[in-house]
């Protein structure tokens, strides 16, 4: 695994722990899953509450949580600015 790898899990691990997706799959009728993120229940962060993200394994789908991530600006802190 290289440095850029490291970095997507890690990005995508924080995002999991800190409760801004619920990740579980679904197979459809011939046996094939899609791992599937979520926002969870009554999610009043940025973006959409009903955001979906799919993908074939669960690999695939955390490096698509990691750039998920980097397209969201997160919001300054202690009120600086951007």
């Amino acid at each position: 695994m290289d440095r850029r790898d490291r970095r997507q899990a890690h990005r995508a691990l924080d995002e999991l722990i800190a409760g801004r997706w619920v990740v579980s799959f679904e197979v459809d009728n011939h046996g094939v899953k899609t791992y599937t993120a979520r926002r969870p229940v009554g999610w009043t962060g940025d973006g959409n509450p009903f955001e979906r993200l799919e993908a074939p394994s669960y690999t695939e789908l955390f490096s698509v949580i990691a750039r998920r991530t980097l397209r969201v600006v997160p919001p300054p802190r202690d009120g600086g600015t951007r």
